[in-house]
């Protein structure tokens, strides 16, 4: 098959893309960066440079590919989320009818079937209703729950406070799932896109920060690792404080409320769509403490004067 993939080198491509090539199919990566261009060509793929807001960008590189993987790359300019998603999704419409495209996969996320009190995930659903005005187009979304890596943004304050802040509660049950999870259930919809429009969960496990600390604590060899519950007000000042458009503050800052109701914004979850990964809470702890590791020793480098 020949195919084309929004997304360059990132962590789910990563996966998908060998295993495409392996399998003998022609796919074509697209990349913003001139300097990933080597990269896809080592990997047997074909490099197109653009971006995903031109449409005869995209018109001409989707044009006589039998599959499209679309994703959201990048960030806007933070004013408006929902007008952002929408305008892309106008975009992606209009490249994939004028390139006569008849599968799409495209990667979502869990709150795209709610309403605005997902916060920044409900803007996911303007993008989706774009896409499923198009006719005689098979559809398949994939919607992800919280990414393991998100995780990541504790870092700093573990390794200077042994400390992790939120305003989710740390008894509060959350899902999470690994790229690799989220390549497993992307590869067979874009080698087989069934009819019509359909949705795939992914998931790989499901704990509570309280459950994450007390297992990154024993494998990191940190005794002192603890939970502060912050407000909402809180974490709002402090994105503010670090220059995050207010919009966008706003709109995670709703998100993060949304999430302390697991019976809301796991609702759509189910036997028949969701796919239960094999990366659990233990694989990604033992990630996680190699990269307190890595950090620490990434610090005690930069302190060296040749």
């Amino acid at each position: 098959m020949k195919i084309a993939m929004l997304g360059s080198l990132g962590n789910i491509n990563r996966y998908v893309i060998p295993e495409l090539i392996n399998q003998g199919h022609d796919v074509t990566v697209v990349t913003s960066s001139d300097k990933r261009v080597s990269l896809i060509e080592e990997l047997g793929a074909i490099p197109a440079v653009g971006t995903m807001a031109d449409v005869d960008f995209l018109t001409e590189t989707f044009t006589g590919k039998e599959v499209v993987y679309l994703m959201i790359s990048g960030t806007g300019a933070g004013l408006d989320l929902n007008q952002e998603m929408q305008n892309q999704g106008k975009v992606f419409r209009e490249a994939i009818t004028k390139a006569g495209v008849k599968k799409v996969v495209q990667l979502s996320s869990i709150g795209a079937e709610a309403g605005s009190e997902a916060g920044s995930l409900h803007a996911y659903k303007y993008l989706e209703t774009e896409l499923k005005k198009m006719s005689g187009v098979d559809i398949a979304f994939v919607r992800p729950v919280g990414f393991y890596n998100n995780l990541y943004s504790n870092l700093d304050s573990i390794k200077k406070e042994q400390a992790i802040y939120s305003n989710v509660p740390e008894d509060v049950k959350q899902k999470y799932v690994a790229p690799n999870d989220i390549a497993a259930v992307v590869l067979p919809l874009i080698l087989d896109t069934p009819k019509g429009v359909t949705v795939r969960f992914a998931v790989s496990d499901t704990f509570s920060m309280k459950e994450f600390i007390h297992e990154l604590a024993e494998v990191a060899n940190l005794p002192d690792l603890h939970f502060v519950e912050i407000t909402d007000e809180q974490l709002k000042q402090g994105m503010l404080a670090n220059h995050v458009p207010e919009a966008i503050v706003e709109a995670f800052v709703k998100t993060s409320q949304y999430q302390k109701h697991s019976e809301s914004i796991y609702a759509a979850l189910n036997e028949g769509n969701t796919k239960i990964g094999t990366v659990k809470l233990a694989d990604f702890v033992r990630q996680y403490a190699q990269a307190i590791v890595n950090t620490q020793d990434d610090h005690r480098s930069s302190m060296i004067i040749d």
